[in-house]
């Protein structure tokens, strides 16, 4: 059964996402795993001393985890006749690092995807404080949704896919088609061309993505724009802003060792303020599997 991990410290903040991870659950027909990873000290710092508060620890977090998943269940019982589909629900303490840990609990409890919140319209949550969410970004293996502050969950219309035309992007394009089904979504496939860029070669490669789309997509409601622009972060959030997107969708293509220095992710500087719900999909994985909505 494919399950939706949320990640959360228990603040208001990410309790939002959970209650998100849970109306999005009952939408497309997955279980949820409500996590908590925590961390503690080294083990040469350990003595008879904190070994108590550690347990302490543990058992704060397995507690919190049990009262976050009663009170989801007490929502899921208020709006069962709506969404007809119960999700079951389970929970998960983790001592480690969010990054470090999140592939060994997506690989043993067959996660969909993770989500994430965001602390206000800048921040993420103190779970995700400092470079972790980026770190997050980076390390992880399957989808990661980015959840805006005080965003609600609403049957998704219109999903808008950034991409860069690909021939990988197709097969993402694929298992998106999968997520719109549930809820008869349009899928806008956005492209940022560059001002300057080769016109011709530009369309040549539009023609050769989109003659892909016949032979191997069935789902029917599919548009495009192109945006003429040399900033593609600031074009893609414009988009998101003109146009009422329920969903943004980005690949995230790891960066070489001078690009994190000298040049920024498009992904991690529109993940830095998001204002739609953001799914992240791992290069790697579009390369690979793709998970089944």
């Amino acid at each position: 059964m494919k399950t939706i991990l949320v990640l959360t410290d228990f603040s208001l903040k990410a309790d939002d996402a959970a209650h998100y991870a849970l109306k999005l659950a009952q939408r497309i027909k997955a279980n949820l795993l409500l996590c908590n990873i925590y961390t503690v000290p080294p083990a040469e710092k350990i003595d008879q001393r904190q070994k108590w508060p550690l347990q302490q620890q543990q058992e704060n977090s397995s507690n919190n985890l049990g009262a976050l998943m009663a009170h989801l269940k007490t929502q899921m019982d208020k709006s069962e006749n709506r969404m007809g589909f119960r999700p079951e629900i389970n929970q998960y303490s983790k001592e480690g690092l969010v990054a470090e840990s999140i592939n060994e609990i997506a690989k043993t409890h067959h996660v969909l995807m993770a989500v994430i919140s965001m602390h206000s319209a800048n921040y993420l949550t103190t779970l995700l404080a400092g470079n972790h969410e980026s770190a997050i970004i980076e390390k992880a293996n399957f989808p990661i949704l980015v959840i805006p502050y005080q965003v609600r969950f609403s049957d998704y219309k219109t999903i808008a896919f950034a991409t860069n035309m690909n021939y990988t992007d197709i097969n993402l394009l694929q298992c998106l088609s999968g997520l719109a089904k549930h809820t008869d979504a349009e899928i806008l496939i956005a492209h940022v061309a560059d001002e300057v860029s080769d016109a011709p070669k530009q369309e040549r490669n539009m023609k050769e993505f989109f003659n892909q789309i016949p032979s191997k997509i069935t789902y029917p409601k599919i548009a495009y724009r192109v945006i003429k622009s040399s900033n593609i972060a600031h074009s893609i959030k414009s988009l998101t802003e003109a146009v009422e997107v329920d969903l943004l969708v980005l690949v995230h293509r790891r960066r070489n060792f001078f690009q994190k220095i000298f040049g920024g992710s498009i992904t991690q500087s529109i993940a830095n303020r998001p204002v739609k719900p953001l799914l992240i999909f791992p290069n790697s994985k579009v390369l690979e599997v793709l998970p089944e909505f």
